[in-house]
This record gives C-alpha cells, structure tokens and sequence, in this order.
C-alpha cells in the first residue's frame, strides 16, 4: 500500500531536483555568457587604450570674410571663416602604421552652407619624375656554309660562306607618373559639412597638428554656433609579442592579425562665436566650462561603481536583466553633448543621482543660451543685446 505512495514522493523529489537543475544551469550559463561578454570588453576595450588620441580646442573664432571673389555666398547671408587645430598623439611601446585619417565637420544648424574649405584635394607620386619607357624591335637573318677538304698529307682546303642581315626599331617615349590622393576633401550632407582624408606618405606625417578652415555661408548677423567634429585613424598596429600575436587570433578576444582597423577616434563639439562680440565669447566659453564639468562628472560616477571588477560582475548580469536598473557604464554622456539624448524625458539620464542630473541639465542650458543668441541687426541694437545678455549671464552666475 505504501509502495505507490513512495514512488510518487520520490517522482516529486527529482522532478523538483530536475526544475533546480535547470534553473541553476540556465542561471550558470547566463553567468558564463555575461562573463565572456566582460572578457570580451575587457580585452578588446579597457585591455587596450587607443593607440592614437586626438585634441581640438573646444572654441573658435568666426571671422568675416572680405573680397569673396569668385565664392557662391547668398545675399542675405554673410560668409565666416572658422579654423580648426586638429592635434594628434601617437602612443604606445611600438609604432603603429598609420594609413589614414577620416573626418568629419558638420554644423548643428540647418542654415550654414560650405562655400570654401581648405586643404583641397592633393595628388601626389611616388616617382620624382615622368617615366621612360623605351621598346626595340630587332629583325636579324644569316645564313652560313663551310667545306673543309684534305688530301693525304700535302693538300688540304678550306671553303666558307657567310651571309646576313639585320634591323633594328627604337621607339622611346615618357609617361605621367601614377597619381594616388594624398588628402581628398568635399562637402557632406548636402553642402553642409565638409570631410578630409589625409594619407600618411612620405611627404606627409599624420603626427602633431594639422589646420582645417572652412568657410561657411550663415545667417546675416551670426553670433555663435556649435559644430560637431569626428575624426577616425585607420591602421594596423605594431608588431607585438608572440603571446600577444596568438591571442590576436582567436576571434573572440581580437581581430584578424594584421588587418585595418581603428587605431583611435575621437569626437568633438566646438562653440563657434562671432569675432568682436564678447557676450558670444562668453557663452562659448561658458558651454566649453560645462562640457568638461559634465564629462568629470560622467567620469567619477562610473569610478565609484567599477563594472569591470570580478566582484561588480554578478551585480552587472542582474542589471542587464533588470529593466529599472541605471547602466551609469554607458554613453548617455556622449549622448546628450551631441544632442542625442532628452534629459527629461531619457530614461537613463532621468535615474542618475540628482547632483548629476543638475549638472546634465546645465549643460543643455548652457548649450540653449549659446544656440538662442540673439541675431545682430543693427550696432545699436547689438549694444543693448550684449547689455541684456551680460546682465543675464551675471544672474545666472549667482544664482549656481
């Protein structure tokens, strides 16, 4: 009577054993997945630092443009010049091969139009010269007959016939070199941004600073702006150890071994403000000052939590599968400088911790202030802006 009963208890107990093993397998393969992931990151992003790093100044000055000549501007609109200091860093224990540099400059507002930029595009060779080429034909016939006859040991004779001909056709002519670019430059978006290309040759080194200028066509009356600035190296890295090389390998942990790839990017937002007028000065300056607050902030934040850590990984893994949880580890930084991002309504943003959460949302006033800058119209008119301005930047400096 009791058999049955046993064997029911004891089909209970192992299928409750079998729902535990399944759980702790799935949860053990969540584990090992989100560890490979950490792994991977670790080995491909903080194991190594990029091998290039770049820096721009975080302002500049719009200065008109005089005697257009020949450049299509608008005649309601007034031409500017901007230059950008593009500075770059080549680190590490071996040199890498730089191939080339790729960027981008595309301003925020729809109303700027690229009527100039400079460099233009450069060819280059690799020969000093033009080449020679030189091709001979030649055309030769003979003909040749020997009788040689010997009669005992007094006579003996030799007959020879010998005939030819020859001809012969020179042609020499030089050829242009092979051209390859050495910087390659246009517009983008429709003529309102420009790209570069710059290529590493013999005549050109992509180490130290380089100057862009770009002329656009803005607004009549045009204080200040903001520009957006990407710039990618492309390469292939020096040569390394072998335990290094092996690991390169495996596709997992990197890429094919010798292969272009990144070497380093980086990207930018310059405040763009009119040549004599200092309230826009002020607020470029004042958005640069809030960039660089908002980036410390970002920084520390993800300093005081560490998702690297072996001890923080368990904890990264319910983050992931926590949908309320605060990825503080991401871009939302990147995010709202280049205007990717709500700070009221994103929902990453909207969970930080409230100190950084108000420095988030003076970066974007600061950033209002320098976008909604009043036009100049007149030099009267721009007398009582700059005093209005003035007087509203000094309350916004006490009241913080």
């Amino acid at each position: 009577m009791n058999t049955p009963t046993l064997t029911r208890n004891h089909s209970t107990i192992q299928g409750i054993a079998t729902r535990r093993t399944t759980g702790t397998v799935f949860v053990l393969a969540l584990t090992i997945f989100a560890a490979m992931t950490w792994v991977t990151d670790a080995a491909v992003i903080g194991g190594e630092p990029s091998v290039i790093s770049f820096d721009l100044p975080p302002t500049t000055v719009a200065v008109p443009v005089t005697g257009t000549g020949d450049l299509l501007t608008s005649d309601v609109a007034e031409p500017i010049e901007i230059s950008l200091r593009l500075s770059s860093l080549v680190s590490g224990a071996t040199f890498p091969e730089i191939d080339r540099w790729m960027i981008r400059c595309v301003p925020r507002s729809s109303s700027w139009r690229v009527v100039n930029y400079s460099p233009r595009t450069e060819t280059q060779s690799d020969y000093t010269g033009p080449i020679q080429v030189k091709k001979s034909d030649e055309d030769s016939q003979s003909f040749g007959m020997a009788i040689d006859a010997a009669q005992g040991h007094l006579a003996r004779g030799h007959f020879g016939v010998d005939q030819g001909s020859k001809q012969t056709e020179s042609l020499q002519y030089e050829r242009h070199a092979p051209l390859h670019a050495v910087t390659a430059a246009g517009t983008i978006e429709r003529g309102r941004g420009v790209y570069y290309k710059l290529r590493w040759t013999s005549t050109q080194v992509l180490e130290g600073e380089k100057e862009f200028k770009i002329t656009f066509d803005v607004p009549a009356g045009f204080r200040a702006g903001l520009v957006d600035i990407s710039v990618v190296a492309i390469g292939r890295p020096g040569k390394k150890n072998a335990v290094t090389d092996a690991f390169a390998q495996i596709p997992v942990l990197g890429d094919e071994a010798g292969a272009m790839r990144p070497l380093g990017a980086a990207r930018f937002v310059v405040a763009v403000h009119a040549e004599g007028d200092p309230v826009a000065r002020q607020a470029a300056q004042a958005f640069s000052d809030s960039e660089a607050t908002l980036r410390r902030e970002a920084g520390r934040v993800r300093a005081t939590s560490p998702a690297r850590s072996l001890s923080t990984l368990i904890r990264h893994v319910v983050a992931k599968l926590d949908v309320d949880s605060v990825d503080v580890h991401g871009d939302w930084a990147e995010r709202l400088i280049f205007n990717q991002a709500d700070p009221y309504t994103d929902p990453i943003i909207r969970k930080l911790p409230t100190e950084t959460r108000v420095i988030a949302l003076d970066f974007c006033d600061a950033q209002r202030s320098l976008e909604t800058l009043q036009t100049r119209t007149s030099q009267a008119q721009a007398t009582q802006f700059e005093l209005n301005d003035l007087v509203q930047a000094s309350i916004d400096q006490v009241s913080k």
